[in-house]
């Protein structure tokens, strides 16, 4: 812990709070032609939205033993997200153009409204037996309590809900509910469960698995996300294991928050360093993971073109013989439509499918490559590792598996490789990744695979693809991210192995597998991002279309223009963030199409998507996480 901290500190010097653009412009080009005062758009300025976010931190059954101060003091004042993945190759993307100002307040329910919280936890529970890793709770050396043979399971839907309800906090801003039932005398050992949204392909709800009873969770229909220190010990965190704080034996103590009976001197954490856990739950999880997290893709890049569609190609390879294996039996092209429709309605998606039955040669060598199974000279030589393969075979040869679609489109190519469990090498586990191009950190392609024995596990296709094209459209995991104050990107390992119970929230980029689709949490932050993006490049083409000659002939463009921008930004502080990112890709399109007609190139756009030269990185894919109790179904 000491090294955590101490790192933390020697990171926090240097951070710098850029300057934030404001006020109105006049409407004047260079041609000299006069106009109207500009109520939002900026010509030719790049504008930095500042967001005022109000953080509730919300203590029920908690007394003195936690210290709000504490919790504060792990709490930034300004938080700038940013691309997260030309970090990797040194550079530093595109400039967001959002600046949250953080506001908190720390209080404590009172005894009524603990008393009916918990009430209703008991009164929804389900009794069933403890779970297998309850049960390797009990059987360490050095814990606490033991946990009985029967314990209530709850529906963490539904907690979320009532919390929603009752609490009735404003909801313009975010709360975290910090939960302690333990010690009371109603008080029954408990987990949450999530079991209502099962694979589409396979017809497995993960939710039934007994590593996938949880102790937190939050976004499904609200801006909130509770923690539980009283539910548990779960598999997901591993705090069901108390006798060690190294897991894997590298000599580097992963950092667990155990259940709350074990903040004792006796225990595995020591009780003074409770309201702390908190600090670090709140900041390094409700903060930079789910609230106001950084995209892992530039968004902007798969924006189609005003009037354009937004397509993923679906591209199904053929590599298993087995007729009852078939990729395309386990892949529903209509289903992820329909959760990338919702998420993103302001586009208009289309998800075909092709399959290519059997494979062709050149894909063929490309997986047994990248596989390891048969490892042959290709282009992958030229970057140095077979995993590069995928990425610069199909670079190569797009042309003969994505047809041509319009020239407004944005069209994000997905190649899906069904083979057989033998055919997945050294890569068994993987069940995709979204690629970059191996330049700059801009996203390319999606590759997903599959077996009989990923379906045995209950995996098919569909869900995999959402998740890997959410990635390409921006995403993070809601268990990796990045902390702005502190310049540092970090996943769920050593210091901050805690970030894992991020996954333990409404969206299908955890790796839980409880949910298909994208909830509150991800709504928000992409909204929020395109936004931004959208109005800065409107203000861009403003710029240009003033500075020409023809500016007298689209002032009522450029009129309309402002009218969806003002609205855009008023929408934005309002936080009606669907609305907000509509209007500002309306402002934007009518610039964008005002330019086309006059023929004007726009120099800054042009800069903004210009690719810059990187280092090879880093590359890995997204991997489930398969627990002793996951048996084949």
């Amino acid at each position: 812990m000491r090294r955590f901290s101490e790192f933390l500190a020697r990171n926090a010097a240097g951070c710098v709070v850029l300057a934030v653009f404001a006020g109105f412009a006049p409407l004047a080009g260079a041609s000299g032609h006069p106009g109207p005062p500009f109520e939002a758009l900026q010509p030719g300025e790049f504008v930095t939205q500042q967001l005022r976010v109000p953080v509730r931190i919300v203590l029920i059954g908690f007394g003195d033993e936690v210290d709000p101060s504490v919790i504060r003091e792990w709490l930034p004042a300004v938080s700038r997200p940013l691309v997260r993945y030309p970090q990797f190759y040194g550079l530093n993307g595109r400039d967001l153009g959002l600046e949250y100002g953080l506001q908190y307040s720390v209080l404590r329910k009172g005894r009524r409204f603990e008393s009916d919280f918990f009430r209703y936890l008991a009164r929804i529970g389900t009794e069933g037996p403890r779970t297998v890793y309850q049960t390797f709770y009990n059987n360490q050396n050095t814990n606490v309590v033991d946990v009985p043979e029967k314990v209530l399971y709850i529906e963490a839907k539904k907690v979320e809900a009532w919390l929603a309800s009752q609490d009735r906090c404003d909801e313009k801003g975010y709360t975290i509910y910090f939960v302690n039932w333990y010690g009371r005398p109603d008080f029954r050992f408990h987990l949450f469960t999530k079991s209502d949204d099962a694979d589409p392909d396979t017809g497995f709800a993960f939710g039934t698995l007994q590593s996938r009873g949880v102790v937190a969770w939050g976004g499904s229909s609200s801006r909130s996300w509770f923690y539980d220190f009283s539910a548990g010990p779960e598999w997901n965190s591993t705090n069901y294991v108390v006798d060690s704080e190294d897991l894997d034996g590298d000599g580097e103590p992963e950092y667990r928050m155990p259940v709350i009976w074990e903040y004792s001197h006796s225990g595995y954490r020591a009780p003074e360093l409770l309201s702390l856990d908190m600090g670090l739950l709140a900041r390094f999880v409700g903060l930079n993971l789910l609230f106001t997290s950084s995209p892992l893709y530039d968004p902007l890049v798969t924006a189609p073109e005003p009037f354009g569609r937004k397509i993923a190609h679906l591209t199904m390879l053929e590599d298993d013989p087995d007729p009852s294996q078939k990729g395309a039996s386990f892949i529903n092209a209509a289903y992820a439509r329909s959760k990338l429709d919702s998420f993103e309605p302001y586009y208009r998606w289309r998800v075909p499918l092709r399959d290519v039955d059997p494979i062709d040669d050149g894909a063929k060598q490309t997986l047994e490559t990248f596989t390891g199974t048969n490892v042959q000279p290709g282009c992958w030589q030229s970057l140095g590792t077979t995993f590069a393969q995928p990425f610069c075979y199909f670079d190569e040869n797009r042309d003969a598996y994505v047809p041509e679609y319009g020239p407004r489109d944005y069209v994000a190519p997905v190649f899906n490789f069904n083979t057989t469990d033998d055919g997945l090498g050294a890569q068994f586990g993987l069940l995709g990744f979204a690629d970059d191009n191996w330049v700059d950190g801009t996203q390319s392609f999606v590759f997903t695979f599959g077996a009989p024995a990923y379906r045995s596990f209950g995996y098919g296709f569909t869900s995999t693809v959402v998740h890997e094209v959410g990635h390409h459209i921006g995403l993070s995991h809601p268990h990796d991210g990045y902390d702005p104050e502190f310049g540092l990107d970090y996943g769920p390992s050593g210091s901050f192995y805690f970030a894992w119970v991020g996954d333990e929230s409404d969206t299908v980029m955890h790796y839980i597998t409880l949910s298909n689709g994208f909830g509150v949490h991800n709504r928000d932050n992409m909204y929020r991002w395109e936004t931004a993006g959208y109005l800065n490049r409107a203000n861009a083409l403003a710029g240009d279309l003033l500075a020409s000659r023809h500016a007298r002939r689209v002032q009522g463009i450029l009129r309309a223009a402002d009218r969806h921008a003002a609205r855009a930004t008023h929408e934005l502080q309002r936080w009606d963030y669907l609305d907000a990112v509509t209007s500002a890709r309306w402002a934007y399109s009518l610039l964008a199409g005002a330019a086309e007609r006059l023929g004007i190139s726009s120099a800054r756009l042009a800069d903004a998507r210009r690719a810059l030269p990187g280092e090879l990185v880093k590359k890995e894919g997204c991997r489930p996480r398969i627990a002793p109790d996951q048996e084949p179904q």
